[in-house]
């Protein structure tokens, strides 16, 4: 199985608890984690990027959303007992309704702007 970088919003606490818990499953070092907000190349659209969580594997294939978590997924042996339960997901589009609701809550928190530069989503 080949790695994968996911690009998640620094500025979401849920994303980055999510984040830790990537890496504390991570057993196999599979995945590497960077902000989507230092984001310079251009592969990845940045914009799409701060709204869903955003993954390149190592064929430089882009994934966005619940897509981007099912490449987590299967990259994680601890939780391979559950890949039924996700692919299921996958395939009834249940996965992308649950995450674009669960990324329409998410809270922002622009700690790092100075006074009117940026605005929370």
């Amino acid at each position: 199985m080949n790695s994968l970088t996911i690009y998640i919003d620094n500025w979401c606490p849920m994303c980055i608890r999510f984040g830790s818990l990537i890496t504390y499953l991570d057993v196999l070092n599979k995945i590497s984690m960077s902000d989507i907000r230092i984001y310079t190349d251009n592969l990845i659209c940045k914009e799409k990027g701060l709204k869903q969580i955003a993954s390149i594997n190592e064929k430089n294939r882009i994934f966005y959303g619940y897509d981007s978590i099912w490449q987590i997924v299967i990259r994680l042996p601890l939780i391979w007992l559950f890949i039924p339960f996700f692919y299921f997901l996958k395939i009834s589009s249940l996965g992308n309704w649950l995450y674009n609701e669960l990324s329409v809550k998410r809270q922002i928190i622009p700690l790092h702007c100075k006074d009117h530069e940026c605005k929370p989503n």
